[in-house]
C-alpha cells in the first residue's frame, strides 16, 4: 500500500514505470497556484502528485488514452464546463459536477474529478456515460495506487 508521496515515486522507479529522472516531471507551484485560482484549493496529495508527476511519469500513460498531465487537465475542465452550459442552453438534461470539481484524469471524456476544497486528502468520484456521479475511490492515493497496479500489469504482460 503506498502511504505517502515518496512511497509513490519509489514504486514508479521499482516498476519500471519510470526508468531515470528524466521521465518524471512535475508541475511547478506557479501551475498549481493557477489552477487553485480557478477551481479551488487542492488536497494537499493531488498538489504533492503534481508536483512528482503532473507532466510525465514515464510509461503511466501511454499515447492519449488517458487525459492526465497538467496540459491536459486543463483543457478537460474547460471542456467539462462547456459541454454543462451547452447542455443547460439546450434544454437537455445532465449532471453537472460540483462548483468546486476539478478533473483529475479522463478516459474518452468521462472525468475522475475531485472536489477543491483544501482536505489533506479527498474522494475521487467518476461521472460516465450514464450521467451518474460515483465514488471511485476514498482517498487521491489510494486512486493513484490503482492507476500504478493497473500499469504495473500492462507491464508485466508486456503490453507496455
Amino acid at each position: 500500500m503506498i502511504k505517502n508521496i515518496e512511497e509513490l515515486r519509489e514504486r514508479l522507479f521499482t516498476s519500471g514505470i519510470v526508468k531515470n529522472q528524466q521521465d518524471l516531471q512535475g508541475c511547478n507551484s506557479e501551475q498549481t497556484a493557477y489552477i487553485e485560482s480557478k477551481y479551488g484549493v487542492l488536497p494537499i496529495i493531488y498538489k504533492e502528485i503534481l508536483a512528482l508527476l503532473g507532466h510525465s511519469a514515464g510509461k503511466l500513460v501511454r499515447g492519449s488514452e488517458f487525459e492526465f498531465y497538467f496540459d491536459q487537465l486543463i483543457k478537460m475542465n474547460e471542456w467539462q464546463q462547456e459541454i454543462i452550459l451547452e447542455s443547460i442552453a439546450e434544454g437537455e438534461e445532465c449532471t453537472p459536477l460540483p462548483e468546486n470539481a476539478f478533473c483529475i484524469c479522463a478516459l474518452h471524456g468521462d472525468p475522475w474529478f475531485i472536489i477543491a476544497d483544501g482536505q489533506d486528502d479527498c474522494s475521487v468520484y467518476f461521472l460516465g456515460d450514464d450521467d451518474i456521479i460515483k465514488e471511485s475511490s476514498k482517498s487521491v492515493m489510494d486512486w493513484i495506487e490503482e492507476f500504478v497496479e493497473q500499469v504495473e500489469y500492462l507491464i508485466r504482460r508486456g503490453l507496455r
